[in-house]
């Protein structure tokens, strides 16, 4: 996405800056959330064996940082199309057969990041009276961010169902492909 050249002007113009703040926004909040859990394992451990104090909230908030993180890594991968992609026979379609599978793709993942954002917040609905031990944070607070990562992401596929394919996010891709 850094690599790519803006669209000139129009609507794809806004979807360009709006999409590159986003990635940049995520990226470095998941660095920033992975630098934190990195700090608290350090401090645990240097708490616990040089100073001999414990530490067992860490382990928690340890844990709901990192799924903070994740969620936040897999927004950024899915706007910049870095997911995982079995690609079997997309490369001998031809471009409106290119164009429909990925709509279709894009439809399909919408409704699955739907399902799964509306999996979590029925979860985070459920577990709003389950705390954790240490600290007693609602379990709801982990849901929360399993939620936003699946909506932010059904958000995205909804546009790129709508949008279709986008000549500036497809140069950036091709650049990265070394040819034999």
């Amino acid at each position: 996405m850094d690599g790519a050249v803006a669209p000139s002007k129009g609507p794809d113009r806004i979807a360009f800056y709006m999409l590159r703040f986003l990635t940049r926004l995520c990226d470095g909040v998941g660095v920033a959330l992975m630098a934190a859990i990195l700090l608290l394992i350090v401090a645990a451990v240097v708490a616990r064996d040089a100073l001999g104090l414990g530490m067992p909230w860490t382990e928690e908030v340890a844990s709901m940082l990192a799924i903070y993180a994740i969620g936040f890594g897999s927004l950024s991968a899915w706007v910049r199309s870095e997911h995982l992609v079995v690609d079997l026979f997309s490369h001998k379609l031809s471009r409106l057969g290119k164009n429909l599978q990925y709509r279709l793709t894009a439809l399909i993942s919408c409704g699955f990041f739907v399902l799964a954002a509306w999996g979590a917040w029925i979860m985070s609905d459920m577990s709003a009276n389950n705390k954790t031990v240490s600290l007693s944070i609602s379990f709801s607070y982990l849901y929360y961010g399993i939620f936003f990562c699946f909506a932010g992401m059904a958000v995205i596929a909804f546009w790129q169902t709508l949008r279709g394919r986008v000549a500036w996010l497809e140069v950036a891709r091709e650049d990265e492909v070394v040819q034999p």
